[in-house]
């Protein structure tokens, strides 16, 4: 087993071939790539979000709920409804529609 150090620079590095993966992927198949800054810091990202969500569950730590549930309403009469959803990275300059 690896330590806790060497466990994490093992995450690290595996997000990073994974990054690496994905770009050449996306190359190869869509003709688009991304500068090896954008493909490192997308590494970063990815390992951040899996380390601190591990981290949640290794102790336990629900996440929290909204009270409300959502619900769709359906419009008034002669009205028409357009919904839509965004999710984004904070710092990352990443958001998606």
């Amino acid at each position: 087993m690896c330590s806790n150090e060497d466990s994490a620079m093992l995450g690290r590095v595996a997000s990073l071939f994974w990054c690496i993966w994905h770009n050449r992927n996306d190359k190869i198949w869509n003709d688009n790539t991304q500068s090896p800054s954008q493909v490192g810091s997308m590494a970063f990202v990815i390992w951040n979000e899996w380390f601190t969500v591990h981290q949640l569950q290794r102790h336990n730590i629900a996440p929290v709920e909204d009270p409300r549930p959502v619900r769709w309403e359906k419009p008034g009469v002669g009205w028409i409804k357009c919904n839509v959803d965004a999710a984004f990275v904070a710092g990352s300059g990443v958001t998606s529609i």
